[in-house]
């Protein structure tokens, strides 16, 4: 069998997204069941993200028997999960957010995606996004074959400095993780928090924010984002080394730093600035990294 061109794999990926957020629209505003992960029961997940993530992980097993999933959740029996944590990472990997805003969507807010990536060695080569807007939308895209939403070509926007005009997205806990430098200081944009990476990254691709910054986002929630704002004309910069060195996200692993198996995998984490290549290279000039020790210190 030869393998899918990174077209081949958008549509599935598209095909996927769209299915599995049909299931996501049945069960929106119903009462359904809700687990915690941690003990202070502030990271939800609920038989939604689990209906989600099945169907996914079902059906790519199906259409691409030889490719590797890697989901936000993980198998609620615990030999399972070790067997799968331990399975070497191959060559083509889905990286998967079932839904990725759960608690907006606990909530009824329409603020919530799912979102289907495909990694080869790697890098991002394809991906879809589906968000609750207008009863259903994709955004989708593969290399070298722009990004969509729906039917529709779209773009980053173009200026390249923050304005008061324009809206940007930023952590809830922005101010303890970054400081703004210079003439950021004064203007980082119109702030927004929506509480979904993936929604945030689809609003970029297609020219609605103007930027976002994530602290310490998981691999499932960028994967499929990464591609689709490329394709828009943008890029993702991420930050190196616990520095404030910032350089364009390539790939998530290669080479030596190809982690050894999916637990290892599940483990990528990197501080991402999006929008267009002007901008943010831009801000990266502009914003440092706060050192929590020295914060401490000084509170004390």
């Amino acid at each position: 069998m030869n393998d899918p061109t990174p077209h081949e794999l958008a549509e599935a990926a598209s095909k996927f997204a769209r299915e599995a957020g049909e299931i996501l629209m049945g069960l929106f505003g119903k009462q359904v069941e809700v687990d915690y992960k941690n003990k202070a029961k502030t990271d939800p997940v609920s038989e939604a993200d689990r209906a989600s993530q099945e169907f996914l992980t079902k059906a790519i097993n199906e259409k691409f028997p030889g490719h590797g999933v890697l989901g936000e959740e993980k198998p609620e029996d615990e030999e399972e999960a070790k067997a799968q944590g331990a399975r070497v990472v191959p060559e083509y990997l889905w990286v998967l957010d079932p839904l990725d805003g759960t608690k907006n969507f606990l909530n009824g807010l329409h603020v919530w995606g799912c979102s289907v990536g495909v990694l080869q060695r790697g890098r991002s080569i394809a991906g879809a996004i589906f968000t609750p807007e207008e009863k259903g939308t994709i955004y989708h895209a593969f290399e070298g074959g722009g990004a969509y939403r729906n039917d529709h070509r779209i773009e980053v926007a173009g200026e390249d400095k923050p304005t008061g005009k324009r809206i940007v997205a930023l952590p809830g806990s922005y101010w303890t993780q970054f400081r703004p430098t210079g003439p950021l200081k004064k203007n980082l944009g119109e702030v927004r928090a929506t509480g979904s990476m993936c929604y945030e990254q689809a609003l970029v691709a297609r020219g609605g924010l103007h930027y976002t910054l994530f602290g310490v986002p998981s691999i499932w929630d960028v994967a499929a984002g990464a591609i689709i704002v490329k394709e828009a004309g943008g890029v993702t910069l991420a930050r190196r080394d616990r520095t404030n060195r910032w350089s364009e996200l390539d790939s998530f692993f290669s080479g030596e730093n190809t982690p050894k198996d999916l637990d290892a995998a599940r483990k990528w984490r990197q501080s991402l600035l999006i929008g267009n290549p002007a901008l943010v290279n831009y801000i990266a000039k502009h914003i440092k990294k706060v050192n929590r020790r020295r914060l401490k210190r000084k509170n004390r």
